[in-house]
């Protein structure tokens, strides 16, 4: 089905395959990889030069333009903010960088054992967000961000989600032919674009579907699963690969964002327990990692929506963070499916939605 292959290595931490039934011209290909420069000169905040970067060293705030094609994306984050009460917030960048996840991360061997940690272990760290992505200015349609102190944003939620479709969007507009407008596929060319486990399929057959497996949270070198997708788009969530040890947990105190650690006189007594493994999955109503699952996958078909990889992403790290209720408008707007695989190794109890293309082992 897919005979050629465009591979861009460590593109947006993760690394984009291309996989298409046609080849891809160079000049397509140029258009992509500066599109990722692009992309990530805008959203990474591991790059000095991101306009991310920028904010989160601006001491008295400013004025910040992101391009008009961040819109969708931001319009998204304000619907998932809204939906979760607050839990999901690009904000929570701040939160990754106190518990350490930076350039110099080191992240912990996937180990075939339980990913999640105990939540007493928790109990005595807590903090208050000092900006929400709810507190940000911006005007309706705009891209344009107005903030009066640094602001630590991260994209991971869905922004991954987003460049997929985005990327989806080139192949189209310079491979299309005479397909019509609304059509998510081309009329001679299938094609699926891999960035990282976030995957987007077009297939110019209405009925042609391509087989995924299923990541077991517990031990990565096994499926739990398969999926089979048609034309849409499938995400993923996992507290499995992400992982890293909390450095200095003694020093981050009640505030994790006022510091309370001095060389000269140690750390407060009332620290929380060091030796916390911490995950990106952040409740931003609490900053604690969430352990409510193991793992989530997410699939939506094309025709439903204009970004569908960006909705699943999002919807696939909501299900760790919310309750599913609040999430049942999205999930009915954008016909989504989903299944979720709850914190308990030994059971590998999964729950999913009727129409969710796959099958699990278990079953």
């Amino acid at each position: 089905m897919f005979g050629n292959v465009m591979a861009i290595e460590r593109a947006l931490g993760t690394g984009i395959i291309i996989s298409s039934s046609k080849p891809i011209p160079q000049s397509v290909q140029q258009r992509i990889r500066a599109f990722v420069d692009e992309y990530e000169r805008t959203f990474s905040r591991f790059r000095a030069d991101s306009l991310v970067s920028r904010m989160a060293s601006a001491e008295h705030g400013g004025a910040f333009e992101f391009p008009t094609w961040a819109q969708p994306l931001f319009a998204i984050y304000d619907e998932f903010y809204d939906a979760t009460h607050g839990a999901f917030d690009a904000c929570v960048g701040e939160d990754l960088l106190a518990l350490g996840y930076s350039n110099s991360v080191q992240f912990l061997p996937e180990l075939a054992s339980s990913v999640s940690e105990d939540s007493a272990s928790w109990r005595k760290y807590h903090r208050s967000l000092p900006v929400k992505w709810g507190d940000i200015s911006r005007a309706d349609g705009s891209t344009t961000l107005h903030t009066s102190q640094p602001v630590h944003l991260d994209f991971g939620a869905a922004g991954k989600g987003y460049f997929v479709d985005l990327v989806t969007n080139i192949l189209k507009d310079e491979l299309g032919d005479n397909s019509p407008a609304n059509s998510d596929s081309l009329s001679d060319c299938d094609f699926l674009v891999n960035a990282g486990g976030d995957m987007r399929a077009c297939f110019s057959e209405e009925n042609s579907q391509i087989k995924v497996a299923l990541e077991n949270p517990f031990d990565t070198t096994q499926a739990v699963g398969v999926a089979s997708i048609a034309s849409g788009a499938l995400c993923a969530s996992s507290a499995a690969r992400r992982r890293w040890k909390v450095k200095d947990a003694n020093c981050l105190a009640d505030n994790a964002f006022e510091s309370n650690c001095h060389k000269s006189n140690g750390c407060k007594s009332d620290a929380f327990e060091s030796n916390l493994i911490a995950t990106h999955l952040i409740n931003a109503l609490d900053g604690v990692p969430s352990q409510k699952l193991s793992a989530s996958w997410t699939y939506i078909p094309a025709k439903t929506c204009a970004f569908p990889t960006a909705y699943a992403d999002a919807l696939a790290t909501a299900l760790f963070i919310s309750q599913e209720s609040d999430l049942q408008k999205i999930v009915q707007t954008t016909g989504a499916e989903f299944a979720v695989m709850l914190p308990n190794c030994a059971a590998c109890q999964v729950r999913k939605t009727s129409a969710f293309p796959a099958h699990f082992f278990a079953e």
